[in-house]
């Protein structure tokens, strides 16, 4: 199974900016912004973006490029990418332009991630069903992606954002929240494998495998997530923080 590289890129940044929203919300002090259904409101989402304003880009970018790097460069390739970056004193501003692999698809990176912000700045992320209607079409139908790989990539985006997005807030390490981990894990496998977004709620909510199961569509992808979930987390246990 493959899945076109510009849907790819617009599931990473759309889980980009859901995950580290959530992260910021999750870790904000109760004394300053009520319950959570409080932070959940509109006004708290907006007034959230526009006090870490100046952080999301740099951490955008930091979170991106690998994934980026990945879905257009073999491994092989991608040290030499950095390292050439380097020698011509690239920021990185270019050198996620460079990670892109043309113009076209980075025009669709910052088309995507303009889309997303401006949704947070008017108080909540767009649907599922309202992402895969309006998200940014690449000309070309045979840059493609294998599904399980897409996977991989977006569970690292999902988990790194989260992570990043919890430590804005935190003076030492933070704990992960499962529930809401899974409810963006569960939001990027629907736009990411499904044509059209696909509902849940007659599925089991506590029965998270039928959950995931249902948007995965098959076992092979089901496992690709967790798989990389748990790698992943291994991950931002040594490098971000993150409790054990």
């Amino acid at each position: 199974m493959k899945v076109n590289k510009y849907k790819v890129l617009a599931t990473l940044v759309r889980s980009f900016f859901d995950a580290f929203s959530s992260g910021i919300i999750d870790n904000t002090a109760a004394d300053k912004s009520g319950t959570p259904a409080d932070r959940h409101m509109p006004k708290a989402v907006k007034q959230m973006m526009l006090d870490h304003y100046e952080h999301i880009a740099p951490v955008f970018m930091d979170t991106m490029f690998f994934p980026l790097a990945a879905m257009n460069y073999e491994y092989s390739d991608i040290e030499r990418v950095v390292r050439e970056a380097q020698q011509r004193g690239d920021d990185m501003m270019a050198l996620v332009r460079t990670a892109c692999g043309d113009d076209a698809m980075y025009e669709a990176m910052v088309s995507e991630y303009k889309r997303n912000f401006g949704n947070l700045l008017s108080g909540c992320m767009a649907s599922n069903a309202d992402h895969l209607a309006a998200y940014t079409r690449g000309g070309d139908a045979e840059a493609t992606l294998a599904a399980e790989r897409a996977v991989e990539l977006t569970v690292r985006v999902v988990m790194f954002a989260y992570a990043r997005g919890m430590r804005q807030n935190a003076k030492g390490k933070v704990q992960l929240r499962q529930a809401t981990l899974f409810r963006i894990m569960l939001d990027a496998m629907n736009v990411l494998l499904n044509d059209e977004a696909v509902g849940v709620d007659d599925a089991d909510a506590s029965d998270l495998g039928t959950l995931f199961l249902k948007v995965c569509h098959t076992q092979q992808m089901f496992t690709a997530m967790t798989d990389e979930m748990d790698r992943t987390y291994d991950e931002l246990v040594r490098r971000e923080g993150v409790e054990q």
